[in-house]
C-alpha cells in the first residue's frame, strides 16, 4: 500500500518538472543600444532570449542597458564560437557584429 503515495508523489513532481521546462523563456528587461558609428542607433527593447539580433554593421558598438548579460558576437548571424559576455550596463565598441539575450 506503500508504493501508491509514492507513485503519486513522483507523477506529480514529473508533471511539475514538465511545466517549468515547457514554460517560456522571459525577455530580458530594458535596452540594448547599437550604435553604427557613423550616428546611426538602434534600439532593441527587451530583447529574448537566444534570438539573434544583427548590429548596424561589422564594428557596431553594442551597449547592454538590460538586467541581465548578453552573448555578442563578431559575425551578423551569432555562430561564431568566439564572443564575449557583456554584462548589465557593458559597452563593447567595433568588431562586434550581433548579439543575443541570455535571460
Amino acid at each position: 500500500m506503500r508504493l501508491i503515495p509514492t507513485a503519486l508523489l513522483a507523477a506529480a513532481a514529473a508533471g511539475a518538472l514538465a511545466l517549468t521546462v515547457a514554460a517560456p523563456a522571459a525577455a530580458a528587461q530594458g535596452l540594448v543600444v547599437i550604435d553604427s558609428g557613423s550616428g546611426q542607433l538602434e534600439v532593441i527593447q527587451n530583447p529574448e532570449p537566444g534570438v539573434c539580433h544583427q548590429g548596424l554593421t561589422e564594428v557596431s558598438t553594442i551597449a547592454n542597458h538590460t538586467r541581465g548579460m548578453i552573448l555578442v558576437f563578431p559575425d551578423a548571424n551569432c555562430r561564431r564560437q568566439v564572443f564575449i559576455v557583456l554584462p548589465p550596463n557593458g559597452i563593447i565598441t567595433g568588431g562586434y557584429a550581433s548579439f543575443q539575450a541570455m535571460t
